[in-house]
């Protein structure tokens, strides 16, 4: 179970780093396999396609580090550990650069998959809990229910990230998200 694992790992992030340095449409599956030494049987064991590899690298699941969730669990109010969540799924994502994240969206749209809607499941709910509980304590004054904040956040981040992408990543994407985030609910 470990070796599998090691070996996924291994293939992202190869991956990664050749997209970064070559550019995602110049690497094929062959050149990823060829630098960590597996066969092309592996490479599709684990992924249909460097589309899906690429939609894994962004996913929740690779995300969160404890120092992060700690980082997010520490946060002094409900608003404020919400804020965290958005800040770190922007910072992994803004982390892979502006032509990953670009070719992400470009996935997306060809896969009509709205982008970062916290995954259906777990961090979802946990974000719709915390703004309800932001809610009742007064900390957000929005009247919207707590799907509809949630919802609203994702559609925030994303053009926030899609105006980052269109300039060539010329702004902190971070101090646009919480300017943003604190004009509108807090």
């Amino acid at each position: 179970m470990a070796k599998k694992r090691a070996t996924k790992e291994a293939l992202l992030s190869t991956a990664i780093g050749l997209f970064q340095k070559f550019g995602y449409e110049n690497i094929t599956i062959d050149d990823i396999c060829n630098e960590i030494d597996v066969t092309k049987t592996a490479f599709y064991y684990y992924y249909k396609s460097k589309d899906e590899l690429i939609r894994d690298y962004f996913s929740t699941d690779n995300m969160l580090s404890s120092d992060e969730l700690s980082s997010i669990l520490s946060a002094h109010d409900y608003a404020n550990q919400v804020l965290r969540i958005i800040e770190t799924r922007i910072r992994h994502v803004t982390k892979a650069g502006v032509a990953l994240t670009k070719e992400l969206y470009r996935i997306y749209l060809k896969d009509e998959v709205i982008p970062l809607l916290p995954e259906q499941g777990g961090l979802s709910e946990i974000v719709i809990n915390l703004l309800e509980r932001a809610q009742q304590e007064g900390l957000i004054k929005r009247i919207a229910s707590p799907k509809t904040l949630s919802d609203s956040l994702c559609c925030l981040s994303n053009g926030i990230l899609l105006k980052w992408i269109m300039t060539g990543g010329e702004f902190d994407v971070i101090d646009e998200n919480r300017l943003l985030f604190e004009a509108l609910f807090l």
